[in-house]
């Protein structure tokens, strides 16, 4: 049965177990119309090369992950979407580097839509026929974001970056890559990751305890292996693989994302979130709309409206992003680099609290948004991490733990640069 607990810092309970193997959070949010479910397994396009208990490694084409997630959709006598939109409910979902998720919004129907939702994902129909007609559709996908300049000027930047890691590769894999696949070979993905010990669900709304745990008790499956596999870590030399590309478009305004390769050694569920947090921080310092460095940038005209920057981190790899529109690219580059160098040692400490204060506060915040709150907590509950730690430790991080960080910023070797005009 599901446990509840009581979060006094954010006056939110959650209800949370084990059911037949799948651990599942349930945030009750009484009165809200709408509610929201997600199911998630620790699949991503990271994993291409990985071995079953007793079994040699096996690398697997790139891409196979997502062409997972298109075709568990697909029954033998019509598509998932149709069924969800019969009983008023809007699904999706999506892959990235680290994971696979399955999700709903609804008004009404909560338990019909969550049966449903539980069942086609655990209940594959994979045959040559429609694996074949899958990749002429991801084939046209790939094609089309290979022509966007936003998306060619990203994955430039992480190519730059990282020398063999996967994350360097489009989550669609090649065209190439996908003409690989087969339904065997997506079975043993299958069969590997989407097992329940291998996966969470997350649930958002005005609910009913009991009842879900009836649905979850009757639908999650009882017979599943247990998730004893091992996927291949990879280790990065600290070094950039390039520290510049550069492609045409034939764009106006060149675009372009500025690239930080940070050190993961040592990154595990006890310090994932204090790292995170410590970024953050730093992030917002340096590159938010009130910091002296955007405003400076932004008003001689170097950077316009477009310029943003988002932190990733994970146990094998972590980067800071920065991009937008510039007509100067590699002058933002150094204007970046040169304010690190001369305030490396230097945080002021209003700006410090002030930064905390807005990230607690939108922390506080994310508890007004059911799909917001669930993808939010989904991050870190598939790590293994409790997401409500979050006020304690950002409360808790001081400045000398945040000029230490700052100062590993000042670094050349770690920072490329990909253009696109």
């Amino acid at each position: 049965m599901l446990e509840r607990i009581y979060f006094d810092t954010v006056k939110e309970e959650m209800y949370t177990g084990v059911i037949n193997g799948l651990r599942t959070y349930v945030i009750p949010k009484r009165g809200y119309t709408k509610s929201f479910a997600m199911i998630t397994t620790k699949f991503g396009s990271n994993d291409i090369e990985f071995a079953k208990k007793g079994e040699s490694m096996k690398e697997y084409p790139k891409g196979i992950a997502h062409f997972l997630e298109h075709k568990l959709f697909e029954e033998e006598k019509g598509n998932v979407f149709n069924r969800f939109a019969e009983m008023g409910a809007s699904p999706n979902a999506y892959t990235n580097s680290e994971i696979t998720t399955y999700y709903f919004t609804c008004t009404e129907g909560f338990k019909e839509n969550l049966e449903l939702l539980v069942k086609f994902v655990y209940n594959p129909y994979l045959t040559e026929e429609n694996v074949n007609k899958e990749k002429g559709i991801i084939e046209q996908e790939i094609r089309m974001y290979d022509d966007n300049p936003g998306f060619r000027v990203y994955f430039n930047a992480l190519e730059s970056m990282y020398h063999s890691h996967p994350v360097r590769y489009d989550i669609a894999g090649t065209v190439e890559s996908i003409y690989e696949i087969t339904p065997e070979l997506l079975y043993e993905c299958y069969n590997t990751f989407y097992v329940p010990e291998n996966m969470v669900i997350t649930i958002v709304g005005d609910v009913d305890i009991e009842e879900i745990e009836k649905v979850l008790e009757k639908t999650v499956p009882q017979d599943r292996n247990s998730a004893d596999f091992i996927v291949k870590n990879y280790s990065e030399e600290s070094k950039v693989n390039q520290r510049k590309v550069h492609k045409k478009m034939g764009l106006s305004i060149p675009n372009f994302i500025i690239g930080f390769k940070d050190d993961p050694k040592g990154i595990d569920k006890s310090n994932f979130l204090r790292r995170k947090l410590q970024m953050d921080i730093i992030s917002r310092l340096l590159f938010s709309r009130s910091s002296a460095l955007y405003e400076e940038m932004y008003s001689s005209g170097l950077i316009n409206e477009s310029f943003s920057y988002e932190y990733s981190l994970e146990e094998d790899y972590c980067h800071l992003l920065i991009g937008g529109e510039s007509r100067e690219p590699e002058k933002v580059m150094e204007k970046i680099k040169q304010y690190i160098r001369e305030k490396v040692d230097i945080v002021n400490s209003e700006d410090f609290q002030r930064v905390k204060k807005m990230m607690i506060g939108s922390f506080i915040s994310r508890f007004n948004n059911i799909e917001g709150l669930g993808n939010f907590v989904k991050d870190y509950f598939i790590r293994g991490i409790n997401p409500f730690d979050y006020y304690h430790i950002l409360k808790d991080i001081n400045e000398d733990e945040v000029i230490s960080r700052l100062r590993y910023l000042n670094n050349d070797d770690r920072w490329c640069i990909s253009i696109v005009d």
